[in-house]
């Protein structure tokens, strides 16, 4: 048989198949299930895969189920309404909701956040959305798919289509879309309708419990409505002097100190877990934590697994992102010049500089710096080619930052603020060659892959710590008062899904959300070290201190005896309260925790995108 009369009979064949009534009513009475399995598969994703999870979210919280029904059947129906031909609807919202669906869970499973909004404009860098994923799909993930596309195969097959002329179908699509836009417009308007669903904007304050909540979709509707950082009702002039009123400018009592922040990526003490290590992997920071000048600790911290982002902008702003919108990039929110802990150092004859040996553009940090006060900032482009980079697994290590940091240090006549990311840790932390180990590590808790993740990692925080050690080497040898601050920003993603630390006993997989969990969870260890003697400030003991990020620059400028503002004073003063809160561990609140919250959140919207009544 010829080509041409296979392909006659192929086309034979479909076009009776196509006359089947039967089968084009049946396609026609399909289209509402379609978006509701789109929904169910982003559902299923967003709690892990775990379809008793599921049941849980519908039984306990079905009317947040009813509005993400409703949103995606009116998402397809306004899509349809323009589209007219049913594939084509049902394949533009399969595509996204399968997209949507895979992405959020990958950045759960990668770094524990969700997708979010803002995620979309980000799309243009593949990292911005996921960074490293690593995690293993539900094989029913793929099923789902095969589902979404047999059907949108099976809608354009039987011609599946509205009967209705582009002048009903655009008008109607239309005015859908402006019933909508009335509805959520104002937030009075978007928070009453979402009340009537026992759902509200404020949820979007603490995401973990948004997602658990309202479901994907609607949760990431709430965000889409609070994308926005709203203006506190209160906030004025007259609000900001209040706070401000009984603190004044401490001037400089003190030699001015060169100032060193490393931000070590995914710093955490791996012997927390249970494991046994052939060596000490950390000999250095134990050693330089004993020193009596030195001062350490736990700091809390609002990233894990990822989202470097957050704890960076609140140590060199003493601002915070809890106030922010749920998974935004702050630096995204920075429009002009602001007061910060850089531009403070800068106002006194300081020299500022940024290094980081990686994308400079990467979390917009190549448009934020130069407004928080930074003179310079040189990425992985400008690093790699002036001084040299070495390179493991992909990451630049930390070892070859130390040479651009000596560089600027000494060859600065003025005195140095220096902010430097580190990368060589960062995630994914595949197998390691044999012939590489130097660390054997062993465990009975740990299975074969998170056993494996951790050995890598280990090697990767040995060698942050011989960074570290040759670093305050180099203070100990410099005649000009230098002082360092050492920290980790989260702690690192081994296994997925906190694998590593489940199966240690740190935490309890049914308890992540109680505040014992939290304080594992979101807490890295700091030191802040100087070739001087450090006034204590506020840290009570040398070691096992506490404090939140938001402090740590403040506390400096004490230590120091530097210049400090009346907002720095007023964080030194909430800090004899209230020593470390942030919104994730859920602390339960006081009255000493409530007006701490309240003032961030005043001075951090006056700051962002405020009027600035608060600059110094």
């Amino acid at each position: 048989m010829s080509k041409n009369r296979i392909m006659s009979n192929v086309k034979t064949y479909f076009n009776k198949v196509r006359d089947v009534k039967a089968l084009k009513v049946l396609a026609l009475v399909s289209l509402p299930f379609f978006p509701l399995f789109c929904l169910f598969l982003m559902e299923y994703m967003n709690f892990g895969g775990d379809l008793h999870r599921v049941e849980t979210f519908l039984e306990r919280h079905p009317m947040s189920a009813v509005f993400g029904a409703i949103a995606i059947i009116v998402i397809f129906a306004v899509t349809l309404l323009f589209a007219r031909k049913a594939f084509i609807a049902a394949g533009i919202v399969g595509f996204f909701s399968i997209a949507f669906a895979y992405i959020n869970y990958m950045k759960v499973a990668t770094n524990g956040d969700n997708f979010f909004p803002r995620d979309i404009a980000l799309a243009r860098n593949p990292y911005s959305l996921i960074t490293f994923a690593s995690g293993n799909v539900p094989g029913y993930f793929w099923l789902g798919v095969a589902v979404v596309v047999l059907w949108v195969f099976a809608l354009w097959l039987f011609r599946a289509r509205l009967p209705l002329g582009w002048k009903i179908r655009i008008p109607a699509a239309v005015g859908t879309i402006c019933v909508i836009v009335f509805l959520f417009f104002t937030p009075p308007r978007s928070e009453a309708v979402l009340n009537r669903f026992n759902m509200s904007r404020f949820d979007a304050a603490l995401q973990s419990s948004n997602y658990r909540a309202n479901g994907f979709l609607g949760a990431f509707i709430i965000n889409v409505l609070s994308m926005r950082i709203e203006r506190p009702p209160e906030y004025s002039r007259a609000t900001i002097d209040a706070l401000l009123r009984d603190f004044t400018h401490t001037p400089a009592t003190a030699e001015y100190f060169d100032v060193i922040v490393v931000l070590s990526e995914s710093f955490f003490d791996v012997r927390m877990l249970d494991a046994q290590f052939s060596q000490n992997p950390l000999p250095n920071f134990d050693e330089i934590i004993q020193r009596p000048n030195a001062y350490s600790g736990l700091i809390y911290t609002t990233a894990l697994n990822g989202g470097t982002v957050r704890p960076e902008f609140d140590i060199l702003t003493g601002l915070t992102t809890d106030h922010l919108p749920g998974g935004s990039i702050p630096y995204g929110f920075i429009r002009h010049d602001m007061t910060t802990h850089v531009s403070h150092y800068r106002d006194f004859g300081y020299r500022t500089i940024a290094l980081h040996p990686y994308n400079e553009r990467f979390y917009q940090r190549n448009t934020a710096y130069p407004l928080m006060g930074f003179n310079e900032f040189l990425g992985e482009e400008e690093l790699l080619t002036r001084f040299g980079l070495e390179y493991i697994r992909g990451f630049a290590t930390d070892m070859s930052l130390l040479a651009p940091m000596k560089y600027f240090l000494d060859g600065s006549d003025e005195p140095m603020f220096m902010f430097v990311i580190t990368m060589q840790n960062h995630q994914p932390f595949p197998p390691m060659d044999p012939a590489d180990i130097r660390i054997e590590v062993s465990s009975d808790a740990l299975n074969p892959e998170v056993l494996s993740a951790v050995t890598t990692f280990t090697h990767g925080l040995h060698d942050a710590d011989r960074m570290l050690g040759a670093l305050v080497d180099y203070i100990d040898n410099r005649e000009r008062p230098t002082v360092m601050l050492f920290f980790g920003d989260h702690l690192p993603n081994l296994g997925g899904s906190l694998a590593a630390f489940i199966q240690s006993g740190l935490l309890e997989s049914d308890a992540l959300h109680t505040q014992q969990a939290r304080m594992v969870m979101y807490s890295t260890p700091f030191v802040i070290y100087a070739n001087r003697t450090l006034h204590p400030g506020i840290f009570p003991q040398n070691t096992d201190n506490h404090v939140s990020t938001y402090y740590l620059m403040s506390a400096i400028a004490f230590m120091t005896g530097f210049h400090r503002t009346p907002y720095m004073n007023l964080l030194l003063d909430y800090h004899a309260r209230v020593p470390f809160h942030n919104i994730r561990l859920q602390m339960e609140e006081t009255d000493d925790i409530r007006s701490l919250s309240r003032a961030m959140k005043l001075i951090t919207y006056d700051r962002l995108v405020g009027s600035g009544f608060s600059n110094d």
